[in-house]
Parts: structure tokens; sequence; C-alpha cells
């Protein structure tokens, strides 16, 4: 048998026995586990008794924001490129969450304007960067927000913006900070022409 056929037989029959294998027998010795709280404990926070973890489904997972951009493959210098972004609010917890949609764009910017969007966003550009804040993402929900960016005629070569997404559970949150703490993707570029 090849090594990957005995471990899907090895998996197959332990899901079979319903787990039998892996328990101890009741008359078998158990080392005693130490009672005492881990160090997270001392400080003062919550931690689970059981060695099982929580589901996915409670209320303290965190959610989860996806942004997809399309964009234009090529621009003329001196021209401009348009960004469709989508954000998605892929779920976590009940209730709502606000987003911060943050975009650092290349040097070669001339300038940067949102053409389009919803009411219930608002954004900001300062010099090269791009912030907008969502505050209407239920569990489920996708919003867009068009972004047009004009190049420098002097800019050559391929134009690579950075965006990221943050979110918090606070409406009030210092956007600033927040900014701060995305963890910006590099888009693939457009090529100048």
């Amino acid at each position: 048998m090849s090594h990957s056929l005995t471990r899907l037989t090895a998996a197959a029959l332990a899901a079979a026995l319903g787990g039998t294998l892996l328990q101890t027998p009741a008359g078998a010795a158990v080392p005693a586990v130490p009672t005492a709280p881990p160090p997270a404990a001392v400080a003062g926070l919550p931690w689970l008794s059981g060695l099982s973890g929580s589901s996915g489904a409670s209320a303290a997972a965190k959610p989860r924001f996806t942004a997809y951009a399309r964009y234009d493959k090529y621009v003329r210098r001196g021209g401009y490129v348009t960004y469709r972004i989508k954000v998605t609010n892929r779920g976590g917890y009940k209730g709502q969450a606000y987003a911060l949609l943050g975009g650092v764009f290349p040097s070669g910017t001339r300038r940067i304007k949102v053409v389009a969007k919803p009411r219930s966003i608002g954004c900001t550009t300062r010099g090269r960067n791009l912030r907008c804040w969502i505050t209407s993402l239920d569990d489920g929900d996708t919003t867009a927000v068009t972004v047009r960016a004009w190049l420098r005629p002097a800019t050559r070569g391929r134009y690579v913006p950075k965006l990221g997404v943050a979110y918090t559970a606070d409406r009030d949150a210092d956007r600033s900070r927040l900014f701060r703490t995305i963890r910006f993707k590099k888009l693939t570029g457009t090529r100048i022409l």
C-alpha cells in the first residue's frame, strides 16, 4: 500500500470507531494536570477550562473582510486609471462591523478623486493616501467604491498602488490609528504606454 492510501485507511478506521483509539482506557493511570490557571488568567483575562476550542460561530470571532479591485490594464502617460473596489463582509460575528478601506498610491500620482460611492461611505484623500470609512456593512453585505487616479506626464513603467482593509466593532475608533494597522497588498499594476 502507498503511504497516502495507508493514511486514508487509518483516518477512515478512526472515524468509524468514533475516536475510541485516541481515548485512554478507564483503568489506565493519567498523569495529574496542574490546576493553576495560565498566565493570561492571572492578568485578569478570561480563559477556557476545556481543551477543545470554541466554534467559529461564537460572538468572540472576528469578522473577515475581503477587497477586490478592477482597474485598467493600460494607460497613456498623463492619463488616469479608474479603480472599482468592492469590499465584502464575509461574516464572523453577529452585529455590525465598521471597515476602513485604505490605499497608498505611488509617487507618479498627480491627483486622486473618489468618483462614485454610496452615501453611507465617507472618503477622504490626502496627498497620495485614500481613506474610506464604511459604516453599512452587515454580515454578507458588499459595497463598492470607484476611485480615479491621475498620473503625471513624466511617469513611466508600471503604476502599482497598494490597497487594504481594516475593521473594528467601535464606531468612534481612531481612524488614523486604524489606517496604520492595515496590511496593504500591492496590485499587479497598470502598464503606462
